[in-house]
């Protein structure tokens, strides 16, 4: 999206564009998924550096610190802050190494009838809404089977579906499962503007769900 807008204004030729990540692929369950962006950086000139993370910001410098010790200089700097568990649970003492751990399956906490969800909940799983709606559904699907006193609820699948933006207003999508065999798989599905409308209307069911938007 960065390369399409600069490529817009008429000043992609003077620019670089770098990402640094801490996976060894884009999307490591998904080999289809990580060739297909690692040819899509290529034909745009993406630098991908794959591996590493951003321990440091100069901003005096407008310099990204690795955490190898590379500098990396910037005008634009774009980045995810790292993930944590907030102050209020660290200072409970539900967390292990900066993590709630759980039963991955059953969101299960260490304390009888606490569970966890969402970034904080050491599950295996990415750190993304669409798997902390899938937890969030298991949690929800045991507490009525408890207040019923009906069966044990469902578990969690660890099941998730990430959209792809490719530029060109085309779309890509990868289906990830971490939990149904051995290792985490991926199915990929090449990027078009029919997958735009599955996207939206993706992020469409969930708002009038959730917000009744």
């Amino acid at each position: 999206m960065l390369h399409d807008y600069l490529t817009r204004q008429g000043v992609r030729g003077a620019c670089e564009i770098a990402l640094v990540l801490p996976l060894g692929s884009p999307v490591p369950p998904s080999p289809d998924t990580s060739r297909a962006l690692l040819a899509a950086f290529a034909e745009r000139d993406i630098k991908f550096i794959p591996g590493r993370r951003v321990a440091s910001v100069d901003n005096g410098r407008n310099v990204a610190v690795l955490d190898d010790g590379a500098e990396m200089p910037f005008d634009f700097f774009l980045g995810v802050p790292k993930h944590r568990v907030p102050p209020v649970v660290l200072e409970s003492g539900m967390a292990e190494n900066g993590w709630i751990p759980v039963n991955p399956r059953t969101l299960e906490t260490r304390y009888e009838n606490v569970y966890a969800i969402g970034d904080g909940a050491n599950t295996g799983t990415p750190k993304a809404g669409v798997f902390a709606e899938g937890a969030a559904r298991a949690v929800a699907s045991a507490l009525v089977a408890k207040l019923r006193r009906q069966g044990s609820g469902t578990l969690y699948d660890g099941f998730g579906t990430c959209y792809i933006e490719f530029g060109g207003g085309r779309i890509g999508k990868v289906e990830v499962d971490f939990f149904s065999g051995p290792a985490p798989t991926g199915n990929y599905y090449e990027p078009s503007l029919a997958l735009r409308a599955d996207k939206e209307t993706f992020g469409a069911s969930r708002r009038s769900r959730w917000f009744g938007m």
